[in-house]
């Protein structure tokens, strides 16, 4: 089975190489070692799976969607990445990139950038405590995520409080491919967020709704054109939708799977090839910064559910691009959701990742 996370792998771990050796495109990527064979998954446990393993790739995903004293709406991302060496022991100091992207609606702007460490992180305990990514902080436990980012006189300090269990994916919050490797992945899909927001010598208090990601294990893949679509969408009626369609290295589409989250946090999966999920995509937008030509638009549809969603970006411009190398750049969005169950209207708001659209540039001959 195919994943939404297996397809930036290799992107991430040369990002994280390339962090650690600067700038210079010339330097080249190590070879990946040889997956580690498939083991029996194990059972998630909460909450000493909410902090780091010892695996190949692993990362802590944050979106959602805020408002200020006034009304105003802001959407905002943020992401670290931690990959470790396997193939040298004696040199497994953990590699870590962070990204961090806000949208501000009314202004229609997109604020983005991104920060790169190495090395071992302190602390003990359960949960995430204190990991840094240059000045950049995130802290997690079941009660309570923190994270503190911002570049350029923007700045987002936000807590968030789990307001659902974890929702475990496939049924079990774990996925396995034949080539691609495996990979844990659970969601936190609602969570009551609340923090500051600095814009330039503005300070506003924010509250809203956060959705989060947790995913690691042993995987490779190539980039470009291979790629996904991941969206998480939050209903107004309580219910949650996480949907990924993956493409492979000929830039087919290879799977389109995803979890249904019912307001009592029961999970539902639809697996691939699954007839109760269908996505259709329609329309593009054309990056003024990498060219990149990204879809737009899309329609979600559950039948047995009598559920239709139509999902726009409420932003065209959401594209992430202070990242390493080239390949790795991706568009992550605030979107809005219409449609209707059984006929009934209902609305949302989600967040759609689209990775695989930029092509990367031929590596310098030294």
């Amino acid at each position: 089975m195919k994943q939404r996370i297996t397809i930036i792998a290799a992107s991430a771990i040369a990002l994280l190489a390339m962090a650690c050796a600067g700038t210079d495109r010339t330097v080249r990527v190590p070879t990946p070692s040889p997956l580690a064979p498939t083991p029996a998954p194990a059972a998630l446990v909460f909450p000493q799976d909410e902090g780091p393993h010892d695996n190949r790739l692993e990362w802590w995903y944050y979106s959602g969607h805020l408002q200020d004293e006034e009304g105003d709406e802001y959407g905002f991302h943020f992401v670290v990445f931690q990959s470790l060496d396997l193939s040298d022991p004696d040199d497994a100091a953990p590699g870590y990139a962070a990204q961090f992207g806000l949208t501000d609606v009314r202004a229609n702007d997109h604020t983005e950038d991104a920060r790169f460490s190495s090395g071992e992180q302190p602390g003990s305990g359960s949960g995430l405590n204190g990991l840094h990514v240059a000045e950049w902080s995130l802290s997690a436990n079941p009660y309570r995520h923190r994270f503190d980012a911002g570049t350029g006189g923007v700045r987002l300090s936000l807590s968030m409080t789990p307001t659902k269990p974890p929702a475990l994916h496939n049924d079990i919050g774990w996925l396995a491919g034949p080539a691609t490797g495996w990979t844990y992945y659970y969601s936190r899909p609602r969570m009551a967020a609340e923090g500051t927001l600095e814009l330039g010598d503005r300070v506003f208090t924010v509250t809203g709704d956060a959705w989060m990601d947790h995913q690691w294990g042993e995987f490779f893949v190539l980039g470009h054109p291979g790629g996904w679509q991941w969206f998480g969408i939050q209903l107004d009626d309580g219910s949650d939708l996480m949907v990924t369609e993956t493409r492979n290295v000929d830039g087919e589409i290879d799977a389109l799977y995803g979890s249904l989250i019912g307001p009592d946090g029961l999970v539902r999966s639809f697996r691939p090839g699954s007839a109760e999920l269908d996505l259709v995509t329609e329309g593009s937008w054309t990056s003024p910064h990498t060219g990149a030509e990204y879809p737009n638009g899309w329609f979600v549809n559950l039948p047995a559910d009598g559920l239709i969603l139509a999902i726009r970006p409420v932003v065209s411009d959401q594209e992430i691009i202070s990242t390493r190398p080239e390949s790795a750049i991706y568009w992550e969005g605030k979107v809005a959701v219409t449609g209707t169950r059984n006929g009934i209207p209902v609305t949302g708001k989600g967040f759609v990742e689209l990775t695989g659209y930029v092509a990367p540039p031929p590596l310098p001959w030294r």
